[in-house]
């Protein structure tokens, strides 16, 4: 035998003699494009693989058995496969699920951590993997740092309303802005309108009465609405109403809804201030007339000059029709600063979701509720050993991601199964907390509206990362500020996009599919 073939049969008893497990390859059931199934669909006949095999390696495999070119290290490089993948289509990363957790460990010990025999077939669930947030634009240096922002999904059928991002500064001052397009690299701030005489702490919008509306509280005890018009190609902030009677102190937290389903245009709000205290509103309609079950909680004033005014100085506007708003419902619902709110899911039996009877409240006296909005009772109390920055609710499910000053990430289950009580019949509490990746105070936290997997933090590290919950690990971490030591204060999902807001006066805008 000469050196060569044995040189070649010793690597081949080498290869050979690495242990190996069985598998089979399932497409994801996220992937419900039946033109992409087509196209990513492999058999489900189990094949052999490498035991130490990672993520890198399934995704090789996969792109092989697709026919598509399999990336290579350059050492491994070779001039006829070269020439062979010029025909074929580009890789495409691939990310697993074994045992529904997302694969980050060698598939042997993988299996082993989640309990599983290998003498069967692993079944290895594959999608492809999302890609990282690509900077795309950005604002032009605002006045003051950015405390808060929402994205309003709009209606389709006029260009302005299909969508809007509102931001709230540390001046007070609320900005409109449309997403970056293709002909440049600034967001295109569209009008701004001075809403408070203090630092604005939250905001949140709706689409509403077939325009943007959007809800501000601020440092200076005031709780406002505006609402987007579009006025001879000038567009306006316009004041809406003054909710008073509610609070006593600074406004840290709003959620605002269209509450559409009850039948009719309504919206509802929910507030919560620094002392703990939680408020109840019923949102005036647009036309100007006030909500059937709200009428005698609201009253309509004529105020001339009004700071939280329009920017628009016409004489039809210097005299505007400001609509004073009561609570509904006011209770000490925490003894400390509500940080976070969020309208709790209720499905029904129909596929459409019903109005929701639950409010999730987080706040810094380390505990989460679960409130009945009819009764204001409290039907669910958690109590955790942190301070909670913010909060933010799975799109179909009420699970709860929240945010602490000590970098972490928490997962709650607050289902409560529609049920009374102390515990509600359902909470199970804290179900998982994400590996601390963050080195600063974790300041905002937000669902993925579209990916029940997905969420995003912005921390005062000035990064942002992108998280799966099925790992402990973010996905993503990007920088969102410009300048080293400036901090990332507040984030919002858009269509595709994410944005970001902090201290570095800034707006940017990340290319990220959810």
């Amino acid at each position: 035998m000469s050196d060569q073939e044995s040189t070649a049969s010793s690597e081949n008893d080498e290869s050979s003699s690495q242990p190996k497990l069985r598998i089979s390859f399932l497409l994801s059931p996220s992937i419900r494009s039946q033109t992409q199934r087509d196209l990513l669909e492999l058999p489900t006949e189990p094949i052999a693989v490498p035991a130490s095999v990672r993520k890198k390696g399934l995704s090789a495999v996969v792109n092989h058995l697709l026919d598509r070119k399999v990336p290579k290290d350059d050492d491994d490089s070779d001039d006829d496969d070269d020439d062979d993948d010029e025909n074929k289509l580009p890789a495409i990363p691939f990310d697993f699920l074994l045992n529904d957790k997302l694969l980050r460990l060698p598939l042997e010990s993988a299996a082993r951590k989640e309990g599983l025999s290998t003498e069967h077939a692993l079944e290895i669930q594959y999608f492809p993997a999302r890609l990282p947030p690509k900077m795309e634009g950005e604002s032009e240096s605002l006045p003051d740092w950015i405390t808060a922002m929402d994205y309003c999904r709009g209606s389709s059928n006029n260009s302005h309303d299909s969508g809007m991002l509102f931001t709230g500064g540390g001046d007070g001052v609320v900005r409109s802005f449309v997403p970056k397009g293709a002909g440049g690299n600034l967001l295109q701030q569209t009008c701004s309108v001075p809403a408070h005489t203090g630092p604005i702490k939250c905001l949140s919008s709706t689409f509403f009465n077939d325009a943007s509306l959007v809800a501000t509280g601020s440092m200076d005890q005031t709780l406002v609405t505006h609402v987007y018009n579009q006025k001879d190609d000038k567009p306006t902030l316009d004041l809406h109403a003054v909710y008073s009677g509610g609070h006593t102190n600074s406004i840290s937290s709003v959620a605002l809804l269209n509450n559409n389903n009850q039948g009719g245009n309504k919206a509802i709000m929910a507030s919560g201030d620094w002392d703990g205290g939680l408020a109840i509103w019923s949102v005036p309609s647009l036309s100007g007339g006030a909500n059937d079950d709200s009428a005698e909680n609201t009253s309509s004033k004529k105020r001339k000059g009004s700071k939280g005014g329009t920017t628009d100085k016409s004489k039809d506007n210097n005299v505007n029709n400001i609509q004073e708003v009561k609570p509904l419902q006011s209770i000490k619902a925490h003894s400390s600063n509500i940080s976070g709110l969020a309208w709790g899911y209720n499905n029904g039996s129909s596929n459409e979701q019903q109005s929701p009877t639950t409010l999730l409240t987080g706040s810094w006296d380390h505990g989460l509720k679960v409130y009945d909005i009819t009764r204001m009772d409290c039907i669910l109390a958690l109590n955790g050993s942190r301070v909670i920055s913010s909060l933010s609710r799975c799109s179909n499910s009420n699970v709860v991601a929240t945010s602490s000053p000590d970098c972490s990430v928490q997962l709650w289950d607050m289902r409560t199964n529609g049920e009374g009580g102390s515990n509600g019949g359902g909470g199970s509490g804290i179900d998982q907390t994400l590996r601390q990746s963050h080195k600063a105070w974790v300041s905002s936290v937000e669902w993925s509206p579209t990916d029940p997997f997905v969420l995003a933090t912005a921390s005062h590290d000035g990064t942002l990362k992108v998280w799966d919950i099925r790992s402990s690990l973010p996905l993503h971490t990007v920088k969102a500020v410009n300048k080293k030591g400036e901090k990332a204060l507040c984030l919002a999902f858009g269509d595709g996009i994410i944005y970001s807001g902090g201290s570095d006066c800034v707006v940017k805008q990340f290319a990220c599919k959810i």
